[in-house]
């Protein structure tokens, strides 16, 4: 009879990459000042959304249960902290004084702060897609929502001038950015995909430039002559008139949230999501895009550099292979999938004793997987990265620098497992190859 060992049916995602689950930092560029960084406690609920005084001297942090953090000359007006929202906050944005703020739920629900006026919301209405961004229009006197499918509602003196909500979109709206003049408005697609309506004029696209990474969000000229695409990654990328630009960084954190302070802007980055869901035939696809994620922004800043063939070191002291690299009839599941590594044993069926680093390094993530169990994710440069599941335990911490052969941790049988193993991955350019090729077996 197969048996399966479960580590963790309930509570299978613990983060521990350097930061808290739920954690948040601000970053700037351009020129733009930085007030603070929120503590954890206060963005325990998770952070989704920020804003900036108009003149730049403060900004505020939003999370999704309604707090309301606020920095440098950002007064807080109130929040909704002490109600029990419907729907989570996602978007927020600040009056042309800077008195005041509006916070936007998915649902279109609106709360309005200071001397900031409520307009109308979407919070009765059924929606196609939830909301995803807000913007003010030029006069504080209104405001857009736009929703994931590009579906633009107006209020007060923000008029409506046209909307994706009729076309199928390749990828989902994630941001919103009036024009100058509040007489129109650009939509940003995840992808960096440009959708123009009114007076707002097209001036580039991150398709057009040949970006495949995700994008965040938008921020604006001031001569509203172009705009400037912010990249998950912290890279910030011109269009038009714009120059502010900014090179990508090596940070496991992807950009959630930016707003333009004063003659640069401030990025939001939030920890990345653990894949929660309960075990099932999903669970490994599920876990192997959240280590892309955490691995293609740890290794943003660097360049590609492959390894030689048979130029790393053996994972196991004495390692067995149990199974390869690529489809596969899954073990537990029964189903055809992808099998991103190698899984060893060790010799006369033990489990092999410690996971050993292939390479020199610095661990980006310990963390706990709903298929992979304990995984070490190590990053030795040059956009290559290392992957050992299913540990029984870890010796080793985020950001730890490990030398070839150190031991990682103890092969074990966590996340979804028929026993003792280890499996293994190794990652070039943010794909899973087959380390077979790539390592010095004893």
């Amino acid at each position: 009879m197969l048996k399966i060992f479960f580590s963790s049916l309930l509570a299978v995602a613990v983060l521990l990459v350097g930061g808290p689950a739920n954690a948040a930092k601000v970053e700037t560029a351009g020129g733009a000042s930085s007030y603070g960084q929120p503590d954890q406690l206060s963005v325990a609920s998770g952070v989704t959304a920020m804003t900036s005084r108009p003149d730049g001297t403060g900004y505020w942090i939003a999370t999704s249960d309604g707090s309301v953090l606020n920095f440098g000359a950002a007064s807080h007006f109130g929040d909704m902290s002490a109600v029990t929202l419907n729907k989570p906050l996602v978007g927020m944005a600040s009056t042309a004084t800077g008195n005041g703020y509006w916070l936007v739920a998915s649902d279109g629900g609106i709360f309005s702060f200071g001397d900031a006026s409520f307009y109308g919301s979407t919070g009765a209405l059924v929606l196609n897609s939830p909301i995803v961004d807000m913007a003010a229009s030029a006069t504080g006197a209104g405001y857009w929502l736009v929703a994931a499918d590009g579906g633009v509602f107006s209020f007060g003196d923000a008029a409506f001038y046209g909307s994706t909500g009729n076309l199928v979109l390749n990828r989902p709206i994630v941001g919103m950015l009036s024009t100058k003049s509040s007489l129109g408005y650009w939509l940003l697609a995840d992808d960096g995909g440009i959708f123009t309506f009114g007076d707002a004029g097209f001036y580039g696209s991150g398709p057009g430039r040949g970006f495949r990474d995700p994008f965040a969000g938008m921020i604006p000229t001031v001569d509203g002559n172009g705009y400037s695409l912010v990249h998950s990654n912290g890279q910030i990328t011109a269009f038009g008139s714009s120059t502010l630009a900014k090179a990508a960084t090596c940070d496991s954190w992807p950009v959630s949230d930016m707003s333009v302070s004063g003659v640069g802007a401030v990025l939001l980055r939030t920890s990345a999501e653990v894949p929660s869901d309960p075990p099932s035939k999903y669970s490994a696809a599920l876990d192997a895009a959240y280590i892309q994620k955490l691995i293609s922004h740890s290794q943003a800043c660097q360049s590609y550099q492959p390894p030689q063939l048979q130029s790393l070191a053996s994972p196991l002291l004495e390692p067995v292979k149990t199974s390869g690299y690529g489809w596969r009839r899954h073990p537990v599941w029964g189903d055809l999938a992808i099998h991103n590594g190698v899984d060893f044993i060790g010799p006369n069926r033990t489990s092999g004793g410690a996971a050993l680093a292939v390479a020199s390094g610095t661990v980006v993530a310990v963390t706990d997987l709903t298929a992979y169990g304990t995984t070490v994710i190590v990053d030795h440069g040059g956009q290559v990265a290392s992957v050992y599941g299913h540990l029984k335990s870890s010796e080793v911490e985020p950001g730890q620098e490990v030398e070839v052969g150190a031991s990682l941790g103890f092969v074990g049988s966590t996340g979804v497992s028929t026993g003792a193993h280890l499996h293994m991955e190794l990652w070039l350019n943010g794909a899973t190859v087959d380390p077979l090729l790539y390592l010095v077996m004893p």
